[in-house]
């Protein structure tokens, strides 16, 4: 019975895993989809919100001094706060804020930075600002159908069900290894591995020394359904493994089970 309950557990776990990494996959996709449907210089943002922005420095200027921003609107603030190294090649960024004021008309904002000596506009230096009346409206405009309907950004819900799917590995590996201990004590073992070679075919499964296997035991071969395919004798056998050649006209995967006469 203890047996029964760790398989219908097991069949459980692997379920619940397969479903976790469809939904980590579903997630990725779309999250994926979001991103490349909104241009990297555009944000999204509610009234009163802040947001932290980088960009290049103009050349030949040394401190954010010599840098200059512009606004479509009063209402939108920008500070220039230090220069930094760029994360791949070091190129020297500017690094700053914007804050909106909370009385700020949702639409469409322009911010430009720029040298206040060459006044030269580049598209790193440029953002766009979609402003929305409230968070449900930001919702309803968003690419995500994962974040437009449950108000969860899709990158947070992958990482949810990837650190489920890791927890459901490890279940899995835990309660495969008791399904194995209890298999052993009852004289049964999984096949685990199939080789194929000029010799024939190979099998190895979950049954040793320890079992009361020798060489020359005899093995009844079973496939996945308890289905007698024929039976087997043990050439090779370790404390907790063993291998035996199999027929090759017989079928035999991973899966199948051996059991002691």
């Amino acid at each position: 019975m203890e047996l029964d309950r760790t398989i219908a557990w097991k069949d459980r776990i692997s379920l619940a895993g397969a479903v976790l990494c469809c939904l980590f996959i579903i997630s990725i996709i779309d999250g994926g989809v979001d991103h490349l449907r909104r241009p990297s210089n555009s944000f999204r943002l509610l009234p009163g919100e802040s947001l932290k922005l980088t960009g290049p420095m103009a050349p030949e200027v040394g401190t954010v001094d010599g840098m200059d921003f512009e606004t479509n609107s009063p209402a939108v603030y920008v500070f220039l706060r230090e220069v930094i190294s760029g994360f791949w090649l070091g190129t020297r960024m500017w690094r700053g804020r914007v804050d909106l004021s909370p009385e700020i008309v949702p639409g469409d904002y322009i911010v430009t930075v720029f040298g206040k000596e060459d006044q030269k506009r580049v598209g790193a230096n440029t953002f766009h600002l979609i402003v929305y009346k409230d968070r449900e409206a930001r919702l309803d405009a968003s690419n995500s159908i994962i974040e437009r309907y449950s108000g969860v950004s899709p990158w947070v819900g992958a990482g949810i069900f990837f650190s489920a799917t890791l927890l459901t590995c490890l279940c899995l590996y835990v309660i495969s290894g008791k399904k194995d201990r209890l298999m052993a004590l009852r004289g049964e073992a999984e096949v685990f591995h199939v080789q194929k070679d000029e010799t024939g075919v190979s099998i190895y499964f979950g049954l040793g020394s320890n079992h009361g296997l020798e060489r020359g035991s005899e093995l009844v071969l079973l496939d996945a359904k308890g289905r007698p395919l024929g039976q087997i004798r043990v050439e090779t056998v370790s404390d907790t493994d063993a291998m035996a050649k199999v027929d090759p006209l017989i079928e035999v995967s991973p899966g199948c089970l051996v059991k002691k006469n």
